[in-house]
């Protein structure tokens, strides 16, 4: 007898046939993780935002009131009490530099998985140190009202909402001192 060296047809058609299975049993579970990718990385950056803003309000004693503009500025403005001067921030630009230190990257450049910049509610008063600031995901097309619950008080934002976690408002409080 003749020894025989490789696999016959039959034995490489029936192992095709248990890989495609497998694979038709695995492409289900993978439909739908690069959407829920997206509202994770989302929360990642809404949490490393908040806690920029926390690192700086605790170097500092006080935050910029913060707006974004159009095109995904950010525009700070600071206050003039001594904690300013004293943590060596006289101008925006110094504590836009300080607030993207603690975020470890620049924060105009910083986009939601949808391409758009993270928005901002900002009821600060630099001078006074009260109010409230919310970075939230901008609505898109999903809209939830974030309401008193999510953040204390009276401040609601209108933000995208996350279908993987009770269609709530992707939003965070960064601060909120009530006058």
């Amino acid at each position: 007898m003749k020894k025989r060296k490789g696999f016959t047809m039959v034995e490489l058609m029936v192992v095709i046939i248990i890989m495609a299975i497998l694979g038709l049993a695995v492409i289900p579970s993978l439909m739908g993780s690069s959407d829920k990718a997206k509202y994770s990385r989302a929360w990642s950056d809404l949490t490393a935002i908040s806690n920029a803003f926390t690192a700086f309000y605790g170097r500092v004693g006080n935050l910029p009131k913060v707006s974004v503009g159009e095109n995904g500025d950010w525009t700070l403005q600071v206050g003039t009490g001594s904690e300013w001067t004293n943590a060596g921030i006289t101008d925006a630009t110094k504590a836009k530099d300080l607030l993207q230190s603690f975020l470890g990257k620049p924060i105009d450049k910083l986009k939601d998985p949808w391409g758009a910049s993270y928005a901002i509610v900002d009821g600060w008063t630099p001078a006074t140190g009260k109010g409230h600031i919310v970075v939230y995901v901008d609505p898109g097309t999903t809209t939830a009202t974030g309401a008193d619950a999510d953040f204390g008080g009276d401040i609601t934002v209108s933000a995208r909402k996350d279908p993987y976690n009770g269609d709530r408002p992707m939003a965070k409080l960064i601060i909120n001192i009530p006058d």
